[in-house]
């Protein structure tokens, strides 16, 4: 019997050593180090005790046969294993992949200037820089974020932090920090994928910021009025602001371009337009009764005029680009260019408003939006309400639309001379022998689809869907086979 037993401790070796791998690689893959630890357990406590057995069994003389086979089979197990686990170290293919850019790319590092009053954030990026070595320039990618209490001390970071380093390449570093969590700085080093140096997002006014500024005197103030608070800096570069309110700008050089303030205060945004500068937003963590207060820096002040002239060359690069129409929410005009010929636009624009409903005038422009000319003072012929669209398939035939104030009915327009003259679309409703089941499951009638879509042009047919409201989509369809002088229920 125990002549029988000797020449399976081999195999039996090789079995637990490939359930062994096999754990090995779900560890690997998985991630979960307790639990598959806790599995292998056994196997490799037996698989030690079977090695042990083996070299008694060789001290005593034993020589099991076809060694070469075993061999084999020892190496096959090995590489089969060893590239799948291998495999997992790729990035993205396997829980150790992780592992390893954790340790390669993640440090921690011992926060000693945590003190916002006494050092700023100069401490952090010291700190920092002590173990890492910093670009000369650093930026902001999206925004850095500090929390503090009242008496300085520091208790959360979290920023993204990026520039180039000697040799011109793009280096990140994201930064973390809770004191709750960890008293050490959490760093993760990345190679600037996505990233681009953009003077906007300079770090440096920050620094200028915190060193000008009152802010101090403001959290005392607001530490007056209720305790025990945490207190919250929020800087993303420059950025622009429209309300004086809470706004404080402050002297010096931020980005050390060698410009300075010219005497810029924050009454000057009484009389409309607005600041862009380096800023950074004080506020009370959680707390909206409090309004923020913000501190900036080399503001450049930007008038009414040109903010409209800006606002409305973008409205005008977003109607060429469209498909269909765009609505300027400022002021409720509706704009539109012909698809195969983008000098040529119309707009709807209000003349009049109340209660809700407006009036319009019809207007084209054949210079790409440089200038409109009024066509049609009267395009809904004396209807009232607001544009649901305007769209042209070519330079003189299109459609306009205008919808109720509850958005449950819609009338639509065509034209074929360019907007000059309009009139109304008509649908044969009465030829209509059933509503859609979704409108019969809620108790829906013919007369409540009273809401007609823009058209849509689909090869050489045109297409209104008729619905129940401005935001519904099962509806009635009918199709027009000659531009739209005559329209027929689309059949099921």
């Amino acid at each position: 019997m125990k002549k029988k037993l000797k020449p399976l401790v081999d195999y039996i070796i090789l079995v637990l050593y490939s359930i062994c791998m096999y754990i090995l690689w779900k560890l690997c893959k998985l991630g979960g180090t307790h639990y598959w630890l806790r599995i292998m357990l056994p196997f490799v406590i037996l698989l030690i005790i079977l090695l042990l057995v083996r070299l008694i069994l060789r001290h005593r003389g034993y020589r099991a046969s076809y060694f070469k086979f075993r061999l084999v089979l020892f190496i096959a197990i090995s590489l089969v294993f060893g590239g799948m686990i291998i495999h997992t170290a790729i990035p993205y293919n396997g829980a150790l992949s992780w592992k390893i850019d954790d340790f390669l790319n993640h440090k921690k590092i011992k926060f000693i200037h945590n003190n916002i009053y006494e050092n700023g954030i100069d401490g952090l990026i010291n700190d920092i820089g002590e173990k890492n070595s910093l670009p000369e320039k650093i930026y902001v990618s999206d925004d850095f974020y500090i929390e503090f209490t009242e008496d300085g001390t520091i208790t959360n970071i979290e920023t993204m932090l990026y520039g180039e380093n000697d040799k011109g390449q793009l280096k990140g570093f994201l930064i973390t920090y809770d004191y709750k969590k960890d008293s050490k700085i959490n760093i993760w080093l990345n190679e600037g994928e996505g990233l681009s140096i953009n003077s906007d997002k300079l770090l440096n006014p920050f620094f200028a910021i915190l060193k000008q500024s009152d802010y101090r005197k403001q959290v005392h103030n607001w530490e007056n009025i209720k305790q025990n608070q945490t207190y919250s800096f929020l800087y993303s570069g420059k950025e622009k602001v429209n309300s004086e309110k809470g706004l404080s700008i402050l002297d010096g050089d931020a980005d050390g371009d060698g410009k300075y303030n010219t005497g810029l205060a924050p009454s000057k945004l009484s009389s409309g337009g607005e600041f862009s500068g380096y800023m950074a937003s004080l506020y009370i963590k959680n707390n909206e009764d409090i309004s923020s207060f913000k501190y900036l820096m080399e503001p450049q002040y930007i008038s009414p005029e040109i903010l409209e002239n800006e606002h409305n060359s973008e409205i005008l690069e977003d109607a060429k680009s469209s498909k269909r129409w765009i609505t300027d929410e400022n002021n409720g005009t509706v704009y539109t260019f012909v698809l195969d010929d983008k000098k040529i636009g119309y707009r709807l624009v209000v003349v009049d408003a109340a209660a809700g409903s407006r009036f319009y005038a019809f207007e084209k422009s054949i210079d790409s939006g440089e200038n409109w000319k009024v066509i049609n003072k009267d395009p809904f012929m004396d209807e009232t309400g607001s544009a649901e669209g305007i769209i042209f398939f070519s330079n003189d035939f299109g459609f306009i639309g205008i919808q109720g104030a509850s958005g449950q009915y819609s009338q639509i327009y065509s034209t074929k001379d360019g907007g000059l003259t309009f009139r109304q679309v008509n649908l044969p409703m009465d030829k209509v022998k059933d509503i859609p089941k979704e409108g019969k499951e809620i108790g829906l009638k013919l007369d409540d689809y009273k809401y007609l879509s823009m058209p849509e042009s689909k090869g050489n047919k045109l297409y209104i869907t008729v619905t129940s409201g401005e935001y519904e989509s099962n509806g009635i369809q009918f199709y027009s086979e000659d531009a739209g002088e005559s329209w027929n229920v689309l059949s099921k």
